[in-house]
């Protein structure tokens, strides 16, 4: 009976764990969606309904560190207020694609120059100098940076990421408001 008692405990635990980080993830993401609001009234019910292109598909498990989540969701709540396509691959996405290029073998100058790019476009923290080495690497080698950066965010394209047709019943966050995607009736 104990076995069973402990083996039910640590599947339980495993759900809460799991659930806890997708909650965790979730309450950044509405975070991100009030600041993106703050900074863009104008367009402030079109970000509220784009919380579903948040999610951070295949490369979702390498962004549940709040920091690098958070740039993730960032770049595509501004891509949505100026009225860009969401669906090329975000910084982070390149990035986690090029670092696990780098656990396989060592990434090309140009290679580590894009990543070193795309780290401090995120906004994600200097690590061992890559704002000194970019500078460096950039001066040498950013056209095929730029090419390369073209053709990185083409390669993590998510086609699914783009707002549709928006409707709105006119709650938000249960709470009756007005959203101009809310239909008016004649």
């Amino acid at each position: 009976m104990t076995d069973v008692t402990t083996g039910a405990a640590e599947i339980l635990a495993g759900i809460e764990d799991a659930l806890g980080s997708i909650f965790e993830r979730i309450g950044w993401a509405e975070d991100e969606i009030a600041q993106a609001q703050l900074r863009h009234p104008e367009d402030a019910d079109k970000l509220y309904h784009s919380f579903a292109l948040l999610s951070g598909d295949e490369a979702s498990a390498r962004m549940g560190v709040e920091i690098v989540y958070r740039a993730h969701v960032r770049e595509i709540l501004e891509r949505v207020a100026h009225g860009e396509d969401t669906r090329p691959g975000t910084a982070v996405e390149v990035v986690i694609g090029l670092l696990a290029a780098a656990e396989r073998a060592p990434l090309s100058h140009e290679g580590f120059g894009l990543c070193a790019r795309l780290w401090a476009a995120a906004g994600l923290p200097d690590h061992d100098g890559f704002a000194d080495k970019l500078d460096h690497i950039e001066a040498l080698h950013a056209a095929r940076i730029d090419s390369d950066e073209i053709a990185a965010r083409r390669a993590c394209r998510n086609d699914a990421r783009k707002l549709g047709h928006i409707e709105c019943d006119g709650w938000h966050h249960g709470r009756e408001t007005y959203c101009v995607f809310t239909p008016t009736v004649a």
